[in-house]
């Protein structure tokens, strides 16, 4: 694997398993936006088990690619699920929770990125 997308995929495995950790956890903060978001603990839970899923993925797809590139395509549709529930909010139009709902859309751009960049190594 180049070393681009070697660097790139360790970078977006870091911050899904934290951020799946986190959810896992049911981290007070990250527990209570999503809750706002009308996302239950279950599902919070089940969404931080498919980041750690993809970064498990990511980091096994250093010695296999066809399994890189779908553990990235499948964090890309995470993140467009998660763009979603802050579209439906209107998390976009309220400075409040503004942040919040950039950060699914720049990890989309990187994980999909990333996705593309390993799929022309395949």
């Amino acid at each position: 694997m180049s070393f681009a997308a070697t660097t790139l995929s360790a970078l977006v495995a870091l911050v899904f398993l934290l951020a799946g950790a986190q959810k896992l956890l049911l981290r007070p903060q990250v527990a209570a936006n999503l809750l706002r978001l009308g996302v239950g603990s279950a599902t919070t839970r089940s969404i931080g088990a498919l980041e750690i899923a993809g970064t498990l993925g990511l980091v096994a797809g250093l010695w296999w690619r066809p399994l890189a590139v779908a553990a990235a395509a499948g964090l890309t549709l995470l993140l467009i699920g998660a763009i979603g529930y802050h579209l439906r909010a209107r998390d976009f139009t309220h400075r409040r929770h503004r942040s919040h709902a950039v950060v699914p859309v720049l990890l989309a751009l990187v994980t999909g990125a990333t996705t593309m960049l390993l799929l022309t190594l395949l």
